[in-house]
């Protein structure tokens, strides 16, 4: 860049923080330039959300998808070209869930320069756009459930003897009791042949009905065990009972969140003071009609802490009425409560 230039930048740059170019009316350069740079950041977040929500990891496998070349879409993404209409359906086609399309059309970059900079959005408008924006960039790093699959698979296959998995959730289901799921099956039925626990704790019929959710979560969780058990002899069936277990609660306060799920791995090999780590499915959007994007996070320490000492609460409470088969072992109720109460320093009340 040459001086004349830098001193032009510089004086541009003194205008804008001085009000005296808003004064004046903005440069159209400058002001194609602003909105050019917005223009490339609102497409790279849209076309990143759009490779996710296809199952592609890169703008290559992403062209090859739509059938066009890379240029094409490096073109477009550096906002130097503007998608055809049918190239936009063709993108939202391929991903539905993933909103505004339009930011990739020729309109997109004259959009700005019809807006009024004296005119404020009101608060919906603008939450609008800010929302929409923010869920596009959750969207492109949304895991995939393929990939979230494979990861629980290695978990299973790394419980052993006293290890503990807890599900809890109001409405969404584990993905190992969708009746067509093969691979989380296997790994489960292994882990609990090497003696590890498997607590599923879910609303009762009552609660789910106040949320007009009609699945019958019991017949659902008898349903799996069944298949899972299904090889299994009588006396092996007898011998694993209390290492499958549901649990159905009327007042757990993460079930306030119903679109939520969390997890939580408890084991003596688990580095931390409380022995577990936990985490949880975070169900993103503001269209109740839309599938939004769902961002898994691994909690850190202190709320790890807490959803543990809420879910040991309720298993206490509930499973100490429960007799005979499919009730979870004394001792393993005493680890999970000896180890809640130690990490939030509180008692907790009933139960054994």
């Amino acid at each position: 860049m040459v001086p004349s230039q830098v001193s032009i930048y510089f004086d541009i740059a003194l205008g804008v923080r001085g009000g005296i170019w808003p004064s004046l009316g903005w440069p159209k350069a400058l002001e194609t330039a602003v909105d050019r740079t917005e223009l490339k950041e609102r497409r790279r977040i849209y076309l990143r959300a759009v490779a996710r929500a296809a199952g592609v990891e890169s703008m290559a496998a992403l062209a090859k998808e739509l059938g066009v070349t890379q240029s094409t879409l490096t073109n477009i993404l550096g906002a130097f070209r503007s998608a055809s209409p049918e190239l936009i359906r063709k993108i939202e086609q391929l991903a539905p869930k993933i909103e505004d399309g339009s930011i990739l059309g020729a309109q997109a970059l004259s959009r700005g320069t019809d807006i009024d900079p004296d005119q404020r959005l009101n608060i919906g408008e603008r939450l609008k756009d800010a929302y929409r924006e923010r869920l596009q960039e959750l969207q492109s790093s949304e895991e995939m459930a393929s990939k979230n699959i494979r990861e629980v698979v290695r978990n299973f296959d790394s419980m052993s003897t006293d290890d503990v998995f807890i599900f809890i959730s109001a409405t969404q289901r584990p993905f190992e009791m969708n009746p067509n799921e093969t691979i989380l099956k296997p790994a489960i039925l292994n882990a609990i042949r090497r003696k590890s626990f498997f607590i599923y704790l879910r609303p009762t019929r009552e609660y789910l009905r106040r949320l007009d959710y009609f699945v019958d979560i019991g017949s659902e969780f008898e349903n799996f065990k069944r298949t899972l058990f299904s090889d299994l002899s009588e006396k092996e069936k007898r011998s694993y009972d209390g290492h499958l277990v549901l649990v159905q609660a009327e007042t757990v306060p993460l079930f306030v969140l119903p679109d939520f799920k969390w997890d939580i791995f408890f084991g003596d090999s688990i580095d931390a003071p409380h022995k577990a780590f936990a985490g949880v499915l975070i169900a993103a959007g503001t269209d109740p009609n839309s599938s939004g994007a769902y961002i898994r996070v691994p909690l850190p320490a202190d709320s790890t802490k807490r959803v543990l000492f809420e879910v040991v609460k309720a298993i206490c409470q509930l499973d100490s009425g429960r007799r005979g088969h499919g009730k979870i072992p004394n001792r393993v109720i005493a680890r999970l409560r000896e180890s809640a109460e130690q990490a939030t320093k509180q008692k907790i009340k009933g139960g054994q």
